[in-house]
């Protein structure tokens, strides 16, 4: 058995969507399997070292639950949860320590949900492109 592990980041309730009907059609239905071909992907591309680079990108924060909504949260997101094999998840904070280090120096480090965030819009913009033109771009 393989040992797993847990991650979130935050999307826009319609990438939600999208990615469920990507996996529908492109991944036999299996959300978490397409979760870990994109973050694979992603990992051998390095799309942050291409000449321009894919821009890092901030995820906002999701409603959590019930009726309320604290401040700073967004109620046209919700929590993206991956259970992933812990050898990828161990990979991915590999490279977020080696990306931080690499750019040392004032300013914010890179975090695990920035780069899961990421990952989830260059899969979206470059890899299956969503038809709605701009609706990924800053």
């Amino acid at each position: 058995m393989i040992d797993k592990a847990a991650l979130q980041t935050s999307v826009p309730d319609w990438v939600m969507t999208y990615c469920r009907q990507l996996a529908e059609v492109h991944f036999k239905r299996k959300l978490n399997g397409m979760y870990v071909h994109m973050l694979q992907a992603f990992l051998a591309h390095r799309p942050w070292e291409a000449k321009p680079p894919f821009p890092w990108r901030q995820a906002k924060l999701h409603k959590s639950s019930g009726l309320s909504t604290k401040n700073g949260t967004d109620s046209g997101w919700v929590a993206m949860n991956m259970t992933l094999p812990t050898t990828l998840v161990d990979q991915i904070r590999h490279t977020i320590d080696t990306i931080n280090l690499s750019h040392s120096g004032p300013g914010r480090e890179l975090g695990l949900r920035t780069f899961l965030y990421t990952v989830i819009c260059w899969w979206c913009t470059c890899v299956y492109p969503y038809e709605k033109a701009g609706v990924l771009k800053e």
